[in-house]
């Protein structure tokens, strides 16, 4: 089904809606409709090596991944509204990786053809939900975005979320979700589809109860979050960040962040997450520097707890400082993310960047020790140092690249990936 036909179909249907509820005709109905979105093409080229496999040769993996997002928004009366966001995302390969098969994404195994395009990929409802809003409090039910601080603002599921701003400067809101997705074009990291597809947490019912406070009250800022999943983990968590500006070009700002998990479930170990970060902002330059450490109780040299999977994020590394562009994330077959961590884990990283215009230049660095999944091994020593560069045609139509390479070393073996990525982002 083309996407006009189905975005005509959506106005018709909120259009209707609307007209049913406010007995206005639907022409006009169709009018107040309002029409956000955005239209996404990136291009990402990843390569592996292995020191530990018979085959050192570097294997590339590539792919197109178009994607665009769609949300109609009809005010139905005065409190009540209605959003319908439609989805459509699909993948290329690149450098004939069609029908090919990895060993832990970097042992090529056999090819089946050559590359083709993607024009019946994944299309389909991504939020459909009712929204009641009445003073400073809306209320929405169906299915929706998160949005926690604990998810990366990407993954749906269905429930309810109640959001107040009463008070001016602080935001209170809580949620309750009955189920998620698990495709993997939302999600980051194993954590969200073991919940809901794997037998792990088949006696779960994995449900996320969410609560949070968000102040800013100048130079202040702070956040209050706590996660619960059902019968499988409660993660607590607090964000401060300060920011002074000297002048209308110069200001200094500085955040510290602390998650814990508390475990209630057999097959979870508990975990911690802390970090800070200093940064300096002036005449088109910026810098941050600072330091993380996350740790899980299920280390291989504890017997009570070794196996345990462990986290302090959802989806994703959430809202967490994370400096990396892929060490702690996709790289290892994206298994290195906030959400599926082992043993002890601490890094540095500096990080800086200038902007002329409507261009803008970027490099940073991390360093540290921590789990490798790539080698399977505890306290490794891990780096990465990565380039960007953007660019702002307009308001609404944005270019970015970058460039990461990361490396894990442990025991004379090592583990290598660099990625390339390319973004054109239209936005309406």
């Amino acid at each position: 089904m083309k996407l006009t036909k189905v975005s005509l179909a959506a106005l018709v249907a909120l259009g209707a809606f609307s007209s049913v509820a406010s007995a206005t005709p639907l022409e006009e109905a169709i009018k107040n409709v309002d029409l956000s979105g955005f239209a996404r093409y990136r291009y990402t080229n990843d390569h592996y090596k292995n020191s530990a496999q018979s085959d050192t040769k570097k294997s590339s993996i590539g792919s197109h991944t178009f994607r665009m997002q769609t949300a109609f928004k009809a005010a139905i009366d005065d409190n009540f509204f209605g959003v319908l966001n439609l989805r459509y995302q699909a993948d290329d390969g690149s450098g004939d990786n069609a029908g090919r098969k990895f060993n832990n994404r970097y042992n090529y195994v056999n090819n089946n053809g050559t590359d083709k395009t993607n024009t019946t990929g994944s299309f389909g409802v991504y939020e459909m939900y009712l929204g009641y809003k009445v003073g400073n409090t809306t209320v929405t039910a169906g299915k929706q975005l998160l949005g926690t601080f604990y998810d990366a603002k990407d993954l749906a599921g269905t429930g309810i979320k109640v959001v107040n701003t009463d008070v001016p400067g602080l935001t209170l809101a809580a949620a309750a979700f009955d189920a998620i997705e698990s495709e993997s074009m939302d999600t980051s990291g194993p954590l969200v589809s073991t919940l809901v597809d794997s037998g792990l947490f088949s006696d779960s019912s994995a449900n996320i109860y969410y609560l949070t406070a968000l102040g800013s009250y100048d130079p202040l800022s702070f956040k209050i979050a706590i996660a619960n999943v059902s019968e499988v983990a409660a993660l607590y968590g607090a964000d401060a960040g300060l920011n002074f500006n000297v002048n209308d070009d110069v200001s200094i700002n500085g955040k510290a962040q602390y998650v814990h998990n508390e475990s209630d479930n057999k097959n979870v170990a508990d975990a911690n997450f802390w970090a800070v970060q200093a940064g300096l902002k002036a005449y088109g330059a910026k810098f941050n520097a600072g330091y993380l450490d996350f740790d899980a109780k299920n280390k291989d040299s504890d017997a009570k707890n070794k196996g345990k999977a462990s986290f302090v994020t959802l989806d994703g590394n959430g809202d967490l400082i994370n400096p990396a562009k892929i060490l702690n994330g996709a790289m290892a077959g994206s298994q290195q993310f906030y959400n599926n961590i082992k043993g002890d884990n601490d890094y540095w990283f500096i990080n800086g960047g200038y902007s002329i215009d409507k261009f803008g230049f970027g490099a940073g660095y991390t360093q540290g020790k921590g789990y490798s999944w790539g080698l399977s091994k505890e306290r490794a020593k891990r780096s990465e140092w990565s380039l960007d560069a953007s660019y702002k045609y307009s308001k609404k139509l944005t270019f970015l690249s970058w460039y990461a390479a990361a490396k894990d070393k442990k025991d004379g073996a090592s583990y290598k990936q660099d990625r390339i990525r390319f973004e054109a982002k239209y936005s309406f």
